[in-house]
This record gives structure tokens, sequence and C-alpha cells, in this order.
């Protein structure tokens, strides 16, 4: 629980401006009953589709979870990253939900919807309906005083609870979703065969390969369970017994639904996966499994498969471990190197076993073989979707990289084998995957932007796109384009395309015109390829409710013959160029294996999918009721009152120069335009001690803010040293504006601003005014290759003011350089500072003390802020300072 209330507490100081996008775009508003929907501008259709279908959801997600809230619910529309994902933030004051419009690729955990925007919205609607039901008779206006405005079900609920419930929904009001899915029926299967469903401690963990998909997969699957033993309705009790005035813990109000603690009831699951899992491992066995040959056995994730155009390498992505990713590259036959280590093995085993006392270890088949060359990340960004090119020297691939704004777009970049060096194609495309053409000159790629997904022509040499003209499907302006494949001849187009409700197999001229769609008896999933002649194409599908292999006539005449079974999932079919073989993906408890399989295969019967075997197979898809779209009202500017908030604010700080704490109140609109801090600092020593009131505008590209204080400080106070002559009670203000951009690897940041004081000498001496101006330029970069590589800061600020009629000026310039390490950051930095003109005391440079929210930054450069350190330990005109420090890993501790 108290690691609960923890994380709640940091997920509330994260999420004041729930807006990833810059709060000075151009946002827009639309309201309907429930929801206030914000947006910026270009995202207007998306948004507006949204707002169309939001309060049926939101009807049927609250009859559904059995509460319903009469709050308004804030709902903001971007895509800050280009990728699939949507939040849902379930405070009492001011619940909200973010939606990133970039749509999920099909082979993905969340790749299986109707409308991807229906599911989304569901999901994150049932979090906040379910979340938000608040303590029984409880007592409203204490829960708004409550530093951490959540009710008993979000502070009490395991994270499998929250997020497989919001899943559950997801499948029965959609239809689809991941409980409709091929990809959870395989997750289940396969670790209940391998016996490797998590235990109940693991349920909501993030570790491990897939732990992080358990709370939704698994746990959406035993909250089923769980109602199909108890009856319809069991889970409403449920929440209503979390939100009851007799309070208590989850696994109390659970026992008390359930008669037993989720754990055991979860073990009792598991044992029931567990068998059904092997029974059918059994059933699939006895009709006969064709699952190739396995070539490398792989932990964690691999993607994108492909046979270089000379046969010799196979490329991949790999995602070995959370953290760590990289295309691999092998060559097929076995090095030199490879064999000559090989045969060392063997002669030290034959040397050991010449002791009759020692036996032979069973050898690992395939022998492990790591990859020859290696692409890792690069500044933090992963490597995706590659594609050789022509020459089978180079491969193409994507990449985030930032805009000005820090809004992450995917982008081309082809690296070169011989010597890893990498060049961007393209920039601010918004290409997310590009397959190149035999001649190598272009490529024919998806674009995605604003929940917008089109096929598009890619100029290799110059990086220019255009749209590709498409005809059919037009009926669906929401149609989705994945994994665009390119025949061998450059000619046609073969892709994967999610229209009017599922995904199809489709092919089209290479130059644009017809869809023509190439029947399969499932839904395809993952990379379509082109066989070795051309005629055909291959593709993961589900006929049987498992991912296998189909090989379908690329004209779409004769029905696709089925060519393997597996017990998990077969994905990414990558032929070899002499059509002898084909090497595929299959999914494992462990991670993702490549197999390989030699052509041709025999013929398949289809065995059909089993009822009896859900979960373990998907059931058969039935249409869920449509939700309603009603007309929605014109969108109007975005204003910052009905979404702003007010919260109580506390914090504290303990050191040499005392202890003080600062209580007030704090308000911000959710996207963050405005936010503004009153607050009262107490303590003892130094303080400071006072009030002070901010406010920060951020609706302009500048940002623009102010902040007004009343401040007493006694130094002279400290046990440590003692500055009674900088005993002082001020008054004043500071006005400041800042503006930054970034770029790939790094930010630019220049604040510029001014402001004034009233001082009183608490050790004599009449009063003076105090006034200066001040200006701070900083930058950042880095460059690293996985956790290896360099950093650089500069930092400068420079200070002109005027102190009791007495006028001075200050700079101060500083730089630091990283040595990033696997385990460790070694950081060198230092600055020197200088003061000319008539300084008095209160304008030397101060060496010491903590930061303070009283005071503002700007007005104060000549502070050097070091917590460990009494407050004005040390002053001077000159300042020179070097620092070492070394930052372990996974460690809170420097140095």
């Amino acid at each position: 629980m108290a690691r609960r209330v923890l994380f709640l507490t940091l997920v509330l100081i994260g999420s004041r401006f729930a807006a990833a996008q810059s709060p000075s775009a151009a946002w827009r508003t639309i309201e309907t009953a429930h929801f206030r929907v914000h947006f910026p501008a270009p995202f207007a259709p998306w948004a507006r589709r949204a707002a169309a279908s939001i309060e049926s959801i939101h009807e049927r997600v609250s009859e559904a979870v059995g509460f319903r809230s009469g709050r308004s619910i804030d709902l903001l529309v971007e895509d800050p990253a280009a990728t699939a994902n949507g939040m849902a933030f379930p405070f009492l004051d001011r619940p909200f939900i973010v939606l990133w419009t970039s749509p999920p690729e099909p082979e993905s955990g969340i790749g299986d919807w109707t409308d991807w925007m229906e599911d989304l919205v569901t999901h994150e609607v049932t979090h906040i309906v379910h979340l938000t039901r608040p303590r029984n008779r409880s007592r409203g206006i204490l829960a708004r005083l409550s530093p951490l405005p959540f009710g008993p079900v979000a502070l009490n609920s395991p994270r499998w609870v929250a997020e497989g419930y919001a899943t559950l929904i997801e499948g029965a009001l959609t239809g689809a979703g991941r409980p409709a899915s091929s990809y959870r029926a395989m997750v289940l299967r396969r670790f209940a065969i391998e016996g490797k469903l998590p235990g109940y401690a693991a349920l909501s963990g993030t570790s491990g390969w897939l732990g992080g998909s358990m709370a939704y997969l698994v746990g959406s699957s035993f909250l089923e369970w769980l109602e199909a033993k108890e009856g319809r309705g069991a889970l409403q009790k449920l929440w209503k017994r979390m939100a009851s005035r007799r309070g208590g813990s989850f696994p109390s109000a659970f026992r008390a639904v359930f008669g037993k603690s989720p754990s055991d009831l979860y073990d009792r699951f598991r044992a029931e996966v567990t068998a059904a899992g092997i029974e059918e491992e059994k059933r699939l066995a006895a009709a006969g499994l064709v699952e190739g040959e396995p070539w490398q056995r792989l932990a964690g994730g691999t993607l994108s498969l492909q046979i270089s155009p000379d046969g010799t390498k196979l490329l991949a992505r790999r995602d070995p471990k959370r953290g760590e990713s990289f295309l691999a590259v092998w060559p097929l036959e076995e090095t030199v190197r490879e064999r000559e280590s090989e045969e060392r093995r063997r002669r030290r085993e034959a040397e050991i076993l010449r002791d009759p006392n020692e036996v032979a270890d069973r050898p690992e088949v395939p022998r492990p073989r790591p990859p020859k060359w290696r692409l890792p990340t690069a500044n933090g960004f992963a490597a995706g979707n590659p594609r050789w090119m022509p020459d089978g020297k180079s491969v193409l691939f994507t990449r985030r990289a930032p805009d000005s704004d820090g809004v992450l777009r995917l982008d081309l970049f082809s690296w070169r084998l011989s010597d890893g060096s990498v060049h961007r194609v393209t920039r601010l495309a918004d290409v997310v995957e590009a397959d190149p053409a035999p001649i190598g000159q272009r490529a024919i790629g998806v674009r995605s932007r604003y929940g917008v997904s089109e096929l598009v022509r890619v100029d290799l040499a110059s990086g220019a796109t255009r749209a590709l003209p498409v005809a059919g499907a037009s009926e669906d302006p929401w149609r989705v384009w994945s994994h665009p494949r390119l025949s061998r001849d450059g000619g046609t187009v073969a892709a994967l395309l999610h229209a009017q409700g599922r995904w199809r197999l489709v092919t089209l001229p290479a130059e644009g015109g017809e869809i023509r769609e190439v029947p399969l008896p499932g839904s395809p999933a993952g990379e379509p390829a082109w066989s070795a002649d051309g005629s055909r194409l291959d593709v993961a599908a589900d006929r049987e409710g498992i991912w296998n292999l189909e090989s379908a006539d690329a004209r779409g005449g004769a029905s696709s013959e089925l060519l393997t079974r597996v017990t998990g999932g077969a994905l990414a079919p990558a032929p070899a160029p002499d059509g002898k073989a084909l090497f595929f993906l299959e999914i494992t408890a462990r991670g993702v294996d490549v197999r390989r399989l030699v052509l041709p295969t025999p013929g398949l019967a289809s065995l059909g999918r089993r009822a009896e075997a859900f979960p373990l197979l998907p059931r058969e898809r039935a249409p869920a009721a449509p939700f309603t779209r009603s007309d929605v009202a014109p969108d109007r500017p975005y204003r910052i009152w009905p979404s702003h908030v007010i919260r109580p604010l506390a914090t504290w700080s303990i050191g040499p120069d005392g202890s003080a704490w600062q209580i007030g109140v704090e308000g911000s609109d959710v996207v963050g335009r405005l936010d503004w801090v009153a607050a009262a600092s107490i303590g003892n020593a130094a303080g400071p001690r006072g009030g002070s009131l901010a406010l920060s505008w951020r609706g302009f590209p500048v940002a623009l803010s102010a902040q007004l204080f009343s401040a007493l400080e006694r130094p002279g106070r400290q046990q440590v040293v003692h500055r009674p002559e900088l005993d002082a009670d001020r008054v004043g203000v500071f006005l400041d504006a800042s503006w930054g951009r970034a770029f790939s690897g790094g930010r630019i940041r220049v604040d510029a601003g001014g402001g004034a004081s009233r001082v009183e000498p608490l050790e004599g001496g009449r009063d003076f005014d105090r006034a200066l101006f001040s200006v701070r330029g900083r930058a950042a970069l880095r460059r690293l290759r996985v956790r290896s590589g360099f950093g650089v800061e500069l930092d400068g600020s420079a200070s002109a003011g005027r102190t009791d009629r007495h006028s001075w000026n200050q700079f101060v310039a500083g730089g630091g350089i990283s040595a990033f390490l696997p385990m460790a950051r070694l950081t060198a930095s230092g600055r020197a500072g200088n003061t000319g003109g008539s300084p008095t005391r209160f304008d030397l440079f101060s060496l010491g003390g903590a930061p303070s929210a009283v005071l503002p930054e700007g007005l104060d450069r000549n502070r050097i802020e070091l917590a460990a350190l009494p407050a004005a330990v040390q002053l001077g005109e000159r300042v020179e300072s070097l620092r070492g420090e070394a930052a372990l890993r996974g460690l809170p501790l420097v140095l």
C-alpha cells in the first residue's frame, strides 16, 4: 500500500501539466456533456471523430462498471512520441485522459481492433470511471483538500486489477481488443505450455519478457474467469466493496466478495490454464506440428526478419531486455572464427571426458551465435523496421528524433555495415517504415501524422516524400497502412491495410492505383514477404486462432496454403532468395526464436477453432453493438479556467542552514499554459521565511513568469557559520522570459529577466533598493550508443544591477563534460565568475545554502547553492569551482 501511495504521488507530481506537446500550440476545445476534448488544431479531424463517439462510449462504460459520475473529464489529443498509447489520470478533482493518435502495428499486443480510436477511448474511459469512484458517503470537502486526490479504488487496486479490468471492458464493448485477439491467446497458451505463467506477486510487475504486459493479458483473463465462476455482476460488487465505508485493503475486499484471497484463487486459475495449455499442446501435436528447425533461440523480443538479397546474411531487430535494443545481422553460414572457436571447445570437452568421473554436457541446439554486426541505440533512440538495401551492404531503418518543440518524429536513416556509419535520409517526414525498391533510388513507405495514415513514395537521395495515389477503400478515410513490401521487380506493392474493421492483405501498383485484396482464411499479422519467384505472398494469419504462416497467390486467385503449425505463434516470414528455405519467428515464453523451414512443405489441413479452448484460443468474432456517433458543437479556442484546479502544496528542507517548511496552494490547467503557486515558508535559523506568489504563462513560444515575494533571512542565527551582516527583510518582484528548443541529442535554453526589491538590513542601517537585469543561457549535448558515450553542458549568465545607489555587474560561465559508462556516469565540471563595479555585501558571490521556493532564482544569481553547506559560508567578488562526481547507475548515490 505504501508503495502504491508513493507511485500515485509521483504520478500527481509528474502530471501537473498533461500536455506533452507545447502549451503554446494552437489548442482548440470541443465540449460534450461529460468531456472537454482539447487538441492542437492539426488534430481536429481525429479529435472531432472522438468527440462524436465519446458520450456513447462513456454511457456504455458507466453501465458496465456500475458507476456514474457527473464530473467533467478533460481529454487531450496529441502525438508526442510517434507511438500508439493512451493514459488516464483518475484524480478526483480533475480526471483527465491523454490519447496519442498513432495507430499500432497488427502484430503488436494492441494490434487487434475494429476502430483504433474507439478501442483506445474505451480502455482509458474505463480507467476513469472505474478508478474515480469515491468512498461511499465520503466527506467531499476532505477529499478535495487531500494532497492525494484519489479515491479508494485507485489507491487500493493492484496494477493487474486496474489494467486487467480496463482491458476486459475494452473487449466486451468493442468486440475486439486484447480479449478477442490471437495475441492474448498466444501468450496465455505458450506460457501455460511451458509452465511460465506469472505468479500472483509478479502479475503486476514489469520485469522479464512480456512482464509489463501480464497485467493486461493475464489480468483480464483472470477477471473473466472470476466473473464466470462467481456470476455476472461479481466485479461490480468488488468495486462497491472497495469503496465501502467499511474500508480495508484490496485482499480484504476481494475475500468479502469471492470468499478466498486473490492469490489463492489466482493459483487455481493458473493451474486450470496450465492444464488446458498442455491439453492444447497434445491436440496440436497429434494433428502434426510443422515448426521447421530452430536456427537461434533468443531471449526477449525479435522483429523484422529479412534475408539479404545475396542470401548470405540475416537481419532483425532485437530487444533482449528492457532498455536494450539494436539491429542485428548474422552471417547465415558459420564464420572461420566461429568454427575455430567450436573446435577449441570440442578439444577441451574431449580432454575433460578422459576422466571417467566426468560426464558430457548436453550441447545447446542450436549453438548460440552472437550477431556479427550491431547497430545500438543512439541518444536513447532505437532503430526500428529495418530493411535491406538492394546492394546487401546497407540497411534502411527508422528512428525517432525531436523537432524544435521536443515532439518525437519518425524519419528514415541508412546504416552501412562495413564501417558502421549512419546517414539520415529524411527530416521530419513522419515516415514510420519503408521498403526500398530493387533499384535502390526510392522506397515505398507509410507516413503517419495527426492520426492519418497513408502510403508515400520516398526519394532516398533527397529525402522528399509524396503521397501515393490509392483507389479503393475510399469509403474509410481512417484506414491504416502497415508493412509495405515491393515485389522483386519493383512493380507491385503488398501491404497490410486496416479498413472496414479488420486487417487485410492487399496489393496495388507501385506507382499507385487500385487496391486488390488477397483473400486469407484469417486476419493477417506482421510483415508480408514476396516469395522467391514473386508469384506468392507469405504472411502470418490466424485461421486456427493461432498465428501460422500462410502462402497466398499474389494475384488473389487460389486459396492460401497453410505452411506451419506451431504452439506459440509464427510471424515475419523471410524467404531465402533461392526459394529453398523460409526463415520465420516463433513466440515462446522466453522470447522470440528464429526458425528455418525447408521448402516446399507438405500441405496441412486446417484444424479449426475449439470454443472450449478459450482463452487459449480466441473465440469466433461476434460483432459488438456499434457506438452511437452524435453531432458535436463547433470547436473553440482553448480556455484555461474550465480545467483549472487548485491543490494544496507542502514541501520541506533540512540542512546546515536550518530547517524550512513550505505550505500553500498551487493551481494549473490541464494543458499547462498557466501555473501558479502561493506559498508561505516557516522555519528556523537562516530561513528564508515569508511568502511568495509565483505564476508562469506558457501560452506563447516564449514562456513568461512573475514572482512576488516577502522574505526574512537570518544567516546570523546559523549554528555553524554566523553571517549577521546578511540578516535582512526583503520585499520584491522578478519578471522573467524563457525560450527553449530541442534538437537531436540536446537542448538549448535562454532566460532573460529583471526585478527589484526593497531591503531592510536587520543589523542596522537604512533601508535601500536593489534592482537588476540578468540573462542566462544553457546548452546540453549528448552522444550515446546504448549506455556509453559523452555529454557536454554549457551554462553562462550575466547580471547588471544597482544596489543602494551602487552600480555593479557580474558574470558566471561554466561547463561540464560527462563520460557515460555502462555502470556509472563520470562528470567533471567547473565554473568561474567575476563581479565588477561597486557591489555591496548583498551582491557578492555567496557560497552555500539550499534552494528556496520563496526567492526568485534570477534575482539572486550570485548565490551558489550547496545544500550540504551553511548559507553564505564564503563571500567574495570572484568565484572559481571544480567538481568531479561519479553517479552509479541504478543507485541513488553520487560520489
